[in-house]
Protein backbone atom coordinates (compact mmCIF):
# COMPACT_ATOMS: atom_id res chain seq x y z
CA UNK A 1 0.00 0.00 0.00
CA UNK A 2 1.56 3.16 -1.39
CA UNK A 3 1.80 5.92 1.24
CA UNK A 4 0.19 8.83 0.02
CA UNK A 5 2.04 12.49 0.62
CA UNK A 6 -0.33 14.88 2.35
CA UNK A 7 0.58 18.88 1.62
CA UNK A 8 -2.22 19.79 4.14
CA UNK A 9 -0.46 18.33 7.17
CA UNK A 10 3.17 19.04 5.97
CA UNK A 11 2.11 22.87 5.59
CA UNK A 12 0.61 23.12 8.73
CA UNK A 13 3.31 21.37 10.53
CA UNK A 14 5.91 24.07 8.89
CA UNK A 15 3.77 26.53 9.61
CA UNK A 16 3.32 25.96 13.40
CA UNK A 17 7.57 25.01 13.26
CA UNK A 18 8.33 28.35 12.14
CA UNK A 19 5.83 30.24 13.89
CA UNK A 20 7.81 28.71 17.19
CA UNK A 21 10.86 29.53 16.01
CA UNK A 22 9.93 33.25 15.51
CA UNK A 23 8.52 33.93 19.04
CA UNK A 24 11.46 32.52 20.34
CA UNK A 25 14.12 34.84 18.07
CA UNK A 26 11.61 37.81 18.70
CA UNK A 27 11.45 37.47 22.51
CA UNK A 28 14.14 34.82 24.37
CA UNK A 29 13.32 35.37 27.84
CA UNK A 30 9.66 35.09 27.32
CA UNK A 31 10.76 31.01 26.89
CA UNK A 32 12.75 31.23 30.25
CA UNK A 33 10.21 33.38 31.97
CA UNK A 34 9.49 30.51 34.77
CA UNK A 35 12.54 30.13 35.56
CA UNK A 36 14.10 34.07 35.85
CA UNK A 37 16.64 34.64 38.52
CA UNK A 38 14.91 36.23 41.28
CA UNK A 39 17.40 36.85 44.73
CA UNK A 40 14.31 37.92 46.44
CA UNK A 41 12.83 34.23 45.73
CA UNK A 42 15.69 33.04 48.20
CA UNK A 43 16.01 36.05 50.44
CA UNK A 44 12.68 36.75 51.51
CA UNK A 45 10.96 33.09 50.36
CA UNK A 46 7.60 32.94 51.86
CA UNK A 47 8.49 35.44 54.46
CA UNK A 48 10.78 32.91 55.93
CA UNK A 49 13.38 35.77 56.02
CA UNK A 50 17.32 34.78 55.34
CA UNK A 51 17.13 31.39 56.07
CA UNK A 52 15.61 30.56 52.72
CA UNK A 53 18.48 30.77 51.01
CA UNK A 54 20.53 27.95 52.50
CA UNK A 55 21.18 24.99 50.30
CA UNK A 56 20.05 27.18 46.94
CA UNK A 57 22.29 27.09 44.05
CA UNK A 58 23.69 31.02 43.59
CA UNK A 59 24.07 30.78 40.09
CA UNK A 60 20.18 29.80 39.12
CA UNK A 61 19.26 32.32 41.33
CA UNK A 62 20.96 34.60 40.09
CA UNK A 63 22.56 35.89 43.11
CA UNK A 64 25.85 37.83 42.21
CA UNK A 65 28.55 38.02 44.73
CA UNK A 66 31.72 39.51 46.05
CA UNK A 67 34.88 37.97 47.33
CA UNK A 68 35.08 38.25 51.07
CA UNK A 69 38.25 36.11 51.99
CA UNK A 70 40.08 33.54 49.58
CA UNK A 71 43.23 31.59 49.91
CA UNK A 72 45.45 28.60 48.16
CA UNK A 73 44.99 25.29 50.15
CA UNK A 74 48.15 23.07 50.33
CA UNK A 75 46.51 20.67 47.51
CA UNK A 76 46.50 24.07 45.48
CA UNK A 77 42.86 24.61 44.85
CA UNK A 78 42.26 28.20 45.26
CA UNK A 79 38.61 29.04 47.20
CA UNK A 80 36.89 32.10 47.77
CA UNK A 81 34.67 33.04 50.37
CA UNK A 82 31.86 35.03 48.29
CA UNK A 83 29.30 37.35 49.56
CA UNK A 84 25.91 38.34 47.67
CA UNK A 85 24.29 41.71 49.43
CA UNK A 86 21.06 41.06 47.01
CA UNK A 87 20.74 37.72 48.40
CA UNK A 88 22.33 37.91 52.05
CA UNK A 89 23.76 34.80 51.74
CA UNK A 90 27.53 33.27 51.28
CA UNK A 91 28.71 30.51 48.99
CA UNK A 92 32.35 28.68 48.49
CA UNK A 93 33.58 29.18 44.96
CA UNK A 94 36.78 26.76 44.29
CA UNK A 95 39.22 26.91 41.18
CA UNK A 96 41.03 23.48 40.65
CA UNK A 97 44.20 24.36 38.90
CA UNK A 98 45.72 20.81 39.65
CA UNK A 99 42.26 18.42 39.15
CA UNK A 100 42.74 17.99 43.03
CA UNK A 101 40.38 15.92 44.94
CA UNK A 102 38.64 16.96 47.55
CA UNK A 103 34.88 18.80 48.60
CA UNK A 104 34.35 22.03 48.44
CA UNK A 105 32.34 23.30 51.63
CA UNK A 106 30.28 26.40 53.23
CA UNK A 107 30.41 26.03 56.89
CA UNK A 108 27.85 28.14 58.88
CA UNK A 109 26.41 27.69 62.96
CA UNK A 110 24.38 25.37 61.88
CA UNK A 111 24.33 24.28 58.51
CA UNK A 112 27.57 22.75 56.30
CA UNK A 113 26.66 22.27 52.61
CA UNK A 114 29.21 20.51 50.27
CA UNK A 115 30.74 20.27 46.39
CA UNK A 116 32.63 17.33 45.34
CA UNK A 117 35.41 18.23 43.48
CA UNK A 118 35.33 16.46 39.77
CA UNK A 119 39.13 16.47 40.09
CA UNK A 120 40.12 17.78 36.46
CA UNK A 121 42.54 20.28 35.88
CA UNK A 122 40.82 23.80 35.16
CA UNK A 123 37.61 23.33 36.91
CA UNK A 124 35.32 25.90 38.53
CA UNK A 125 32.58 25.47 41.02
CA UNK A 126 31.00 26.25 44.06
CA UNK A 127 28.65 25.04 46.18
CA UNK A 128 25.07 25.80 47.96
CA UNK A 129 24.38 28.95 49.86
CA UNK A 130 24.41 29.55 53.53
CA UNK A 131 22.76 32.77 54.49
CA UNK A 132 24.75 35.49 56.09
CA UNK A 133 23.35 35.28 59.49
CA UNK A 134 25.14 31.43 59.83
CA UNK A 135 28.61 33.26 59.98
CA UNK A 136 30.09 30.60 57.25
CA UNK A 137 33.09 29.61 56.68
CA UNK A 138 34.20 28.76 53.37
CA UNK A 139 36.66 25.77 53.21
CA UNK A 140 38.31 22.67 51.61
CA UNK A 141 38.22 19.47 52.87
CA UNK A 142 41.44 17.40 50.72
CA UNK A 143 43.15 14.30 51.02
CA UNK A 144 47.47 15.99 51.31
CA UNK A 145 49.75 13.22 50.24
CA UNK A 146 52.65 14.49 51.78
CA UNK A 147 51.12 14.19 55.23
CA UNK A 148 49.04 11.54 54.28
CA UNK A 149 45.79 13.08 56.01
CA UNK A 150 43.06 14.78 55.16
CA UNK A 151 43.15 18.21 55.71
CA UNK A 152 40.36 21.12 56.23
CA UNK A 153 41.42 24.62 54.68
CA UNK A 154 39.23 27.30 55.67
CA UNK A 155 38.91 31.12 54.95
CA UNK A 156 36.61 33.61 56.53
Amino acid sequence: MARVFNFRRTRNFLAATVLAASALVASPNAAWAGTAADPDLCRNGGGSGYLSCNGKDPNSLGCTGTTVADGVAKNGVYIELRYSSGCQAYWTRYTNQYGSTGEARIKGNSVTYKKTLAAYAGETGWTPMAAANQNPRGCLYFYYSALAQWMEYCVN
